[in-house]
Order: structure tokens, then sequence, then C-alpha cells
């Protein structure tokens, strides 16, 4: 076995294991997307059998939520598609070009709402 060969397959182990990395994340992502939307529709559930007027403050909680929300889709989205470049093998200067449009868009969605939450 030569160099080339140890270094192939040790890039390859590096490769599906920040790909199992990104499925981890994408899974804890869901889980705790489904626990803030039950969280939020338990608190709408709440406010609505007390007829309950929202003040400011319990608004802007309710945006904050949202937020939430919207930021772990987010996350969820870019685990999804480092992924996705991961498993397709890509040679390394195309896989940096995909990282590096992937975390521009993340950071995009993170500007779109920051003013909101901040």
């Amino acid at each position: 076995m030569d160099v080339c060969e140890i270094s192939h397959d040790n890039t390859l182990q590096v490769y599906e294991t920040l790909s199992d990395i990104f499925e981890h994340i994408k899974s804890v992502q869901e889980d705790v997307s489904k626990l803030n939307m039950h969280s939020m529709q338990k608190v709408n559930d709440f406010l609505f059998e007390l007829d309950m007027e929202l003040d400011e403050d319990l608004y802007i909680a309710l945006q904050h939520q949202d937020i939430l929300s919207q930021q772990l889709k987010a996350i969820g989205e870019l685990s999804q598609t480092i992924q996705k470049h991961i498993r397709n093998h890509s040679d390394d200067q195309t896989l940096l070009s995909k990282f590096l449009c992937a975390l521009e868009i993340a950071k995009a969605k993170k500007e779109a709402y920051r003013g909101n939450a901040f």
C-alpha cells in the first residue's frame, strides 16, 4: 500500500465522519425544532383558552420564538447542504467553494432576523 492510498482512505474517512457529524446536527436541529413548535403551540392554546390579549412583551417573546424556529431551520438546511456535498465526494476545491457558498447563505439568513431579535 503506498502513501497515496493511505491518504485517500483517510480523506474518505474524514468525509464520512464529517457527514455523520452533520447528520447528527440535523437530527438534533429537527428534535429541538419540534420541541419549540410544541411549546409555541401550548403557549398559543393557553392564551386562547384564557382569552388573553397580548401585551408588547408577550408579543415580542412570541416573535422571538418564531425567529428561533426559523434559525433552527436554517441550521438544518446548512447541515443538509454540507452533508450532500460531502457525500458527493467532490474534489477539495469544489467542496471549499460549496461550503463557502452555504456559509454565506446561512449568515444572510441570520442577519435577516438579527434586527428583530437583538
